[in-house]
């Protein structure tokens, strides 16, 4: 990825930050106007962010959707993230032979990454027909391993996809 490349994209994600957060402060002046109670929301504030952020950011948080550019996708786990993600990776019909490429060349460090059969993964994806790839990590290396293993080696463009989450009330952050 080029420098101006990177740039680009930072600037996309600020900008996507930006919106979130004049949202949610233009709700928040809405209902302060309106002589709603601050207090009584129990629902966890929902964030977007890239796909390309920083993956120790997702550490700690549910997922409740992916984004497609415009498309939203209602999701519960990140492994279905992870899954989603890869699917449409290989329904593009030269990410999927650069996958089917790699399949049997990418190890962690007890068990391949990519193959084409599932003998030998904790929690195999099927990402087309004769790929799957292994699912058995923690949110930051599953985003990790989805984004810089899978995704870059491949070319595949993810500059698109944001991920909405909400903070896990088992998880602080100190």
């Amino acid at each position: 990825m080029s420098r101006d490349d990177i740039l680009s994209e930072l600037e996309v994600a600020r900008k996507k930050m930006l919106d979130a957060v004049n949202s949610k402060i233009d709700a928040l002046i809405m209902r302060i106007r309106n002589g709603e109670p601050l207090d009584d929301d129990l629902t966890p504030a929902e964030t977007v962010c890239p796909l390309s952020a920083s993956p120790y950011l997702f550490k700690g948080t549910k997922p409740t959707a992916v984004y497609f550019g415009g498309e939203r996708a209602e999701v519960r786990t990140w492994f279905k993230i992870y899954s989603l993600i890869l699917q449409r990776c290989a329904a593009e019909q030269d990410k999927q032979d650069a996958l089917r490429h790699l399949c049997n060349k990418i190890h962690g460090r007890s068990r391949v990454i990519l193959s084409d059969k599932p003998d030998g993964m904790n929690k195999p994806v099927e990402v087309a027909e004769g790929i799957y790839a292994e699912g058995f990590f923690d949110t930051e290396w599953l985003i990790r391993i989805l984004t810089t293993q899978l995704l870059d080696a491949v070319g595949y463009d993810y500059s698109g996809i944001s991920v909405s989450v909400v903070a896990n009330k088992r998880y602080r952050r100190y």
